[in-house]
């Protein structure tokens, strides 16, 4: 049963930390992108700020998916400072190349489950709070059939990267930050529908925070995936062109589990880390 709830649990952060659809390097490069404070206990993502010699910079907005309204409100400000937001978000196939809707509504499948998942935290989602109609957003990710494609060409699936993870031997309750006696109180069945109870949204937030930033080491084991390589690769050709095109102020609006494998691509390239911010995603 506990391994159960680990491979359950494993399942959830992953729809937390990446988003492959509609309807992510080392723990010692992902702690730098996420982190949870005990004191006062909030989980918290990273602007990590990037300069090339030209004098143009970038900023990589690491984000979770699931968070709360006033972390997303904040975010949709600080959108509006940029030439240009490249975004991260597998899109239909029909809709790319379009303007998107400045709120997008959670449907069925992966989108589906994270509003679950944040309704069973009294949290909101990043799709249904962040403005993607704003003039400045460009997508920056792959479609679905590309994401599939790639998927394809490297013989991957979601539940692979679960079994990836567990072949890893850092599926545990160490590697995630919690205690085997905190685990045992998940029910994550009431996360997943929406049911989970008011009282217990304390101890999830809690949960969650304390094992989505000790996940380092899990993520590790999906560094070469379509899932990150990828996707990353996507953005950066758009980095490439935006710069090109002299855009002088760039967001790189990303999941967290991408952030480590994205910094090394900019660094690669000749960027140089200035500075970087911590923004709070939500409080227990």
């Amino acid at each position: 049963m506990q391994r159960l709830k680990l491979v359950s649990l494993w399942s959830c952060l992953l729809l937390v930390l990446t988003s492959w659809t509609l309807a992510e390097s080392s723990q010692a490069g992902f702690d730098k992108f996420i982190r949870y404070t005990k004191t006062p206990g909030q989980l918290e993502t990273s602007v990590v700020s990037f300069q090339n010699s030209r004098g143009q910079t970038i900023d990589l907005i690491a984000a979770v998916h699931i968070g709360s309204s006033a972390y997303y409100d904040n975010l949709n400000r600080q959108f509006k400072s940029y030439d240009a937001v490249l975004y991260e978000l597998v899109l239909p196939d029909e809709m790319a190349g379009q303007r998107l809707p400045s709120r997008m509504e959670t449907g069925s499948g992966v989108s589906g489950m994270q509003g679950m998942m944040a309704k069973s935290l009294g949290l909101t989602t990043q799709i249904g709070k962040v403005d993607y109609s704003a003039e400045n957003f460009i997508h920056a990710d792959l479609t679905q059939s590309g994401l599939s494609q790639a998927m394809n060409a490297n013989q991957e699936s979601v539940m692979g990267y679960v079994m990836q993870a567990m072949a890893s031997g850092e599926l545990d309750e160490s590697s995630l930050g919690i205690s085997e006696q905190e685990l045992a109180q998940i029910d994550f069945m009431a996360i997943l529908n929406g049911t989970a109870k008011p009282k217990d949204r304390q101890i999830l937030r809690k949960l969650f925070a304390s094992a989505l930033a000790s996940s380092g080491g899990l993520m590790s084991t999906m560094g070469g995936t379509a899932l990150i390589k990828s996707r990353n690769e996507a953005a950066m050709k758009v980095v490439d062109k935006q710069t090109a095109a002299g855009k002088k102020r760039l967001a790189l609006f990303y999941g967290a589990a991408h952030m480590p494998d994205l910094e090394k691509r900019l660094k690669a390239k000749g960027w140089r880390k200035t500075r970087s911010e911590w923004l709070k995603a939500w409080s227990i």
